[in-house]
């Protein structure tokens, strides 16, 4: 058994654990779930939660949610009900199939629905746009016509011996939706199929089920053989970026069953790959989708559909704009918001430089210097509720600072 060193979110290594580790550690090439030396020389965990290798095969370090029994997967799930923000979704997290496996002592890992939710939502939008086609080779006994080559060895053996004079086995090509990129988008969704009906609660989960049976009838004319040579074969064209992204999620499927049904039978997930979860951006994101469920075109975030900022000024990109109310909003994944008369001052000076940005004022069509904006930051706190609908977002005012206020949101637990 590797050893390992666990720690939670945003946690202090001990003198002996950064001994240790400090060693195998080149931040500057290797990611490391984002640990990171403060001024004091202090080894600190960040807000990426999940597993990595400090030594291959030797020792691994594990961080965990700082947020008792978060259900991160739920979090995830909400966020891709608005096609605007699953266009993000892939930065929110990492799995790295290059490398050997970790055995965990920690089964409550949830890798498995992640990638599952997210390639759901990856074909989703694939048959919205309409299937691909693309050519592919078939033989068949064809009825008194020829397309593409005769294959003689196999007409002489089922047509000429048999007498059958108006059958004639070809090998043609033909421009179908039954070519190998849906073969393994077939494929990958049946491997999802069989696990989710193991693993995931039904109710709970109602609409991604739908989704599933939806998606998989969209492929009823679709085979899933394909070997496994072909899978390595498949590549496809830069300008079908859904089928890029998600040819590259069904592959990590796979990969991930170990190209075998059985393995979704498995009901911990104590062998995983090397991967991280970027927490605070998975909040920032979960807290747009609640912002979009309470006040929809009224809320801009920082990016748009296509990439383009849409809240940068010459400070940065704060993470929201409310239109109506002119209020910016950013989200800070930090529980010192829960304490009375507690904040960062880091956060208070950032909100105060975008709230004097005059490219940012301009996009809220405030001209006057005389005007100062509201700036509200929004936080995870499990006392407060879990959405935004019919509340005020200047919910508490931070009181050491002039029209600055807090919002708490509930997260969802397990």
């Amino acid at each position: 058994m590797e050893k390992s060193f666990v720690i939670k979110e945003q946690g202090l290594f001990s003198k002996q654990q950064k001994l240790e580790i400090s060693p195998h550690l080149d931040l500057k090439n290797n990611f490391k779930l984002g640990l990171g030396f403060d001024k004091y020389g202090d080894l600190w965990s960040s807000y990426y939660i999940g597993i990595d290798w400090i030594k291959e095969n030797e020792s691994y370090i594990a961080v965990e949610p700082k947020i008792e029994n978060l259900d991160y997967v739920k979090m995830f799930v909400h966020c891709l009900h608005h096609s605007e923000i699953s266009k993000f979704i892939k930065d929110v997290y990492h799995v790295d199939f290059e490398k050997p496996q970790i055995e965990t002592q920690n089964a409550n890992w949830d890798l498995t629905p992640f990638l599952v939710v997210h390639f759901l939502s990856l074909v989703e939008t694939i048959t919205k746009h309409g299937l691909k086609s693309n050519y592919i080779f078939r033989e068949e006994n064809l009825n008194s016509k020829i397309k593409g080559k005769i294959i003689f060895s196999q007409h002489l053996k089922k047509n000429i011996v048999s007498k059958r004079e108006d059958r004639i086995y070809c090998h043609f090509q033909e421009y179908s939706t039954d070519c190998l990129e849906n073969r393994l988008l077939k494929k990958a969704l049946l491997f999802v199929q069989s696990y989710t009906a193991k693993h995931l609660d039904k109710e709970k989960y109602k609409l991604l089920f739908q989704k599933q049976n939806r998606l998989l009838s969209a492929f009823n004319n679709i085979s899933e053989n394909i070997s496994y040579s072909e899978i390595k074969r498949i590549k496809i064209n830069a300008l079908y970026k859904e089928y890029v992204e998600a040819i590259d999620l069904a592959k990590q499927i796979l990969k991930r069953f170990g190209y075998s049904y059985k393995n979704t039978d498995k009901t911990d997930e104590k062998k995983l790959p090397p991967f991280w979860i970027d927490m605070s951006k998975l909040f920032e994101l979960y807290v747009y989708s609640l912002l979009k469920d309470a006040y929809g075109s009224k809320i801009i975030y920082q990016l748009s559909e296509d990439g383009k900022r849409q809240t940068r000024g010459h400070y940065g990109d704060i993470d929201f704009m409310k239109l109506d109310d002119k209020i910016l909003i950013d989200t800070k994944y930090k529980e010192i918001y829960t304490q009375d008369g507690k904040y960062d001052i880091d956060n208070i000076r950032q909100l105060s430089g975008y709230a004097r940005d005059r490219k940012v004022l301009e996009k809220l069509n405030i001209t006057s210097d005389n005007e100062v904006v509201d700036c509200v930051i929004i936080y995870p706190d499990k006392a407060a509720n879990d959405n935004f609908k019919n509340r005020e977002l200047k919910e508490k005012n931070i009181k050491q600072f002039t029209k600055f206020y807090k919002c708490g949101v509930k997260l969802p637990s397990k």
